[in-house]
């Protein structure tokens, strides 16, 4: 039950994250920059590319905590 709840947190933000529904990466990492003065090299798209491997780990929890 945990890792299948952990799995969609991770799903849905990773698509939120991958397609920027609602300009969410942008906002995330707006979030971000204002909380870490040293962003880096780290953009929006940044998030974007985090966002894509999060929705098959997100899907990998789902189904260890489907089939646990």
């Amino acid at each position: 039950m945990f890792f299948g709840m952990i799995g969609i947190i991770f799903f849905v933000v990773g698509i939120l994250f991958a397609t920027n529904v609602g300009g969410a990466a942008e906002r995330a990492f707006r979030g971000f920059a204002q909380t870490n003065p040293t962003v880096g090299t780290a953009t929006p798209k940044t998030l974007r590319l985090v966002g894509g491997f999060w929705i098959p780990l997100g899907a990998f929890f789902i189904a260890v905590g489907f089939f646990r």
